[in-house]
């Protein structure tokens, strides 16, 4: 099920929480983060009482949500330099090299059916992902192709503004929404245990939208995950896309 959620024009602020990046090495405390811990300077209730993300029976399998209010307290703008041979020109990140304007918004990944999402090894030919996986030279590990699809449209709904990219990911457990402990994904074992999610930061290589030479002006950012349906999600109550209303330049209050 897909029942689009777009905001009227909501004004974004500013994320004051920076994330290190995903291919450091992390202590677990540093990658295990307790969400019931206030994120990016907004409220957010605990799991056992208001969350906006129940985990329910989806028979044993994985229901894949964004958290928006995460997406949209994290978004900015920025201005940054890229060389002709720098990896996101390589990978289609960004439109060309050069001085580029570029939106960037953390997108964390929950599972909240009541089942894990196992993908598994990237290097086994045997698992039925395997030609889901392509290995990123630039961040040395490998991702999901095509996992996330980002881009920005007009207010008419159908016309583009700004081609983002299908982010590949490399799916893990890093934030806990949950109360269950992690069964462990990592790069090379990949899958998100039900009850957490994989965040990937703003701060990230291609964790954005490249709208050089956008207008200024409202805009609608689109966020789908699990854009090819690679992975079976059961009824899929929780949506796979996210549209909400973006003003350019973000409004902070």
């Amino acid at each position: 099920m897909k029942r689009i959620v777009v905001a009227a024009i909501v004004c974004m602020m500013l994320a004051v929480m920076s994330m290190t990046g995903k291919t450091q090495d992390f202590s677990s405390s540093d990658k295990s983060q307790d969400f019931s811990i206030t994120p990016a300077g907004l409220p957010f209730p605990t799991w056992d009482k208001r969350s906006p993300f129940p985990i329910y029976d989806n028979g044993g399998l994985a229901d894949l949500v964004t958290d928006s209010r995460r997406l949209m307290s994290s978004a900015d703008i920025v201005t940054q330099n890229f060389s002709t041979s720098s990896c996101e020109l390589i990978e289609g990140s960004i439109g060309a090299a050069g001085a580029r304007r570029l939106l960037r918004f953390d997108v964390a990944i929950a599972n909240i059916g009541n089942g894990d999402l196992h993908v598994g090894s990237p290097t086994d030919p045997n698992n039925p992902y395997h030609s889901a996986f392509v290995f990123s030279p630039c961040h040395g590990h490998y991702h999901i192709s095509g996992f996330t699809d980002y881009q920005l449209l007009n207010l008419d709904h159908t016309s583009v503004a700004a081609f983002g990219h299908k982010q590949a990911f490399c799916l893990e457990d890093i934030v806990r929404y949950g109360t269950g402990a992690s069964h462990g994904y990592t790069c090379g074992n990949q899958g998100i245990t039900s009850g957490w999610a994989d965040l990937y930061s703003k701060f990230l290589s291609g964790q954005w939208i490249d709208i050089t030479g956008v207008a200024d002006g409202d805009y609608i950012l689109h966020v789908e995950i699990n854009a090819a349906h690679t992975f079976p999600e059961g009824q899929n109550l929780y949506d796979n896309v996210f549209e909400v209303g973006v003003h350019l330049p973000i409004r902070r209050k």
